[in-house]
């Protein structure tokens, strides 16, 4: 595909970040916009649009998306340390989700030479692109939340034995 939604990505970058930052505003279950500034909230915005355009360009299927959307994972990981909760960042990609999808039916056509199953096929990969990074959210918020296991050994992992630990070699533990 040459790299026609990347090329269509940056030019509307702008017009992009700012119809899903007026959504978020908009969207009154999050305190997206108390907890974060402008800055904070916009800042990884470019980089996925950028990896999905990528995926959109190489007609990447499930496998490749997922393998991609892994390196967005420290957008979650920045959100949870900046104490937004897991809803939240879900309904910030939702309202993404909802941008590209009205990006697209407006300006993919185009981009897509008027093919509509082209379009569809990009859609379902905004779907997927978009699933999958809801599930990078869930994976580290779980692995973040994971509350501390008690074990016999107060101290993990357990310190290592000295050679004067051990017994003599011709000795038998």
């Amino acid at each position: 595909m040459s790299g026609r939604f990347a090329t269509l990505f940056r030019q509307h970058e702008g017009a992009l970040v700012s119809a899903w930052v007026d959504g978020v505003y908009a969207d009154r279950r999050t305190d997206l916009p108390a907890l974060l500034s402008y800055r904070q909230l916009v800042d990884s915005v470019p980089e996925v649009l950028e990896e999905l355009a990528r995926a959109l360009d190489d007609a990447s299927e499930g496998r490749e998306i997922e393998v991609s959307v892994r390196s967005l994972r420290m957008h979650s990981q920045v959100r949870f340390q900046q104490g937004c909760l897991i809803d939240e960042v879900a309904r910030e990609l939702m309202i993404l989700r909802r941008v590209l999808t009205d990006f697209l039916w407006r300006e993919g056509v185009g981009v897509t030479e008027g093919d509509l199953r082209e379009l569809r096929d990009a859609l379902a990969r905004v779907d997927l692109f978009i699933d999958e990074l809801i599930a990078q959210a869930i994976i580290v918020y779980a692995a973040s939340m994971r509350p501390p296991v008690r074990t016999r050994t107060p101290q993990w992992p357990p310190p290592r034995r000295r050679r004067t630990d051990r017994p003599d070699r011709e000795g038998s533990w």
